[in-house]
């Protein structure tokens, strides 16, 4: 009787083990995730704001626009993909252009997504 009940201890023990290895994986996995994400993110937002500074100085062409567009895009996609990896306010920025994409204010939101602050904010709005 005490045999069995050692066995069905050391039973339970070793599955708890097991589902705790197993979530454990699944954590590291997404940790590894979150890091290419933000990775990715912050090399791709460094590039937009260093494209939005020559922009200021050298005035706006019709083909940086589109390669803004495109850049932020790229941007919202890789914070939808990733929602868990972003804060609120990286999320709320990436899903108000995804949904509101207009030119009057997409500027605001594309400083707010990329942590440009206001008083720098260059981007073009027309």
């Amino acid at each position: 009787m005490i045999a069995l009940v050692g066995a069905g201890a050391i039973t339970l023990a070793l599955s708890g083990y097991a589902v705790g290895a197993t979530r454990h994986d699944g954590a590291s996995e997404r940790s590894t995730t979150c890091a290419q994400a933000n990775q990715e993110f912050e090399a791709r937002t460094d590039r937009f704001r260093k494209q939005s500074q020559r922009i200021a100085r050298e005035g706006n062409t019709i083909r940086q626009d589109e390669i803004v567009t495109a850049r932020l895009k790229i941007l919202t996609l890789i914070v939808g993909q990733n929602p868990t990896c972003f804060g609120a306010g990286t999320r709320a920025a990436a899903a108000y252009l995804q949904q509101h994409p207009s030119v009057s204010q997409e500027g605001a939101a594309a400083c707010e997504l990329t942590g440009i602050p206001s008083k720098d904010c260059t981007i073009p709005n027309d």
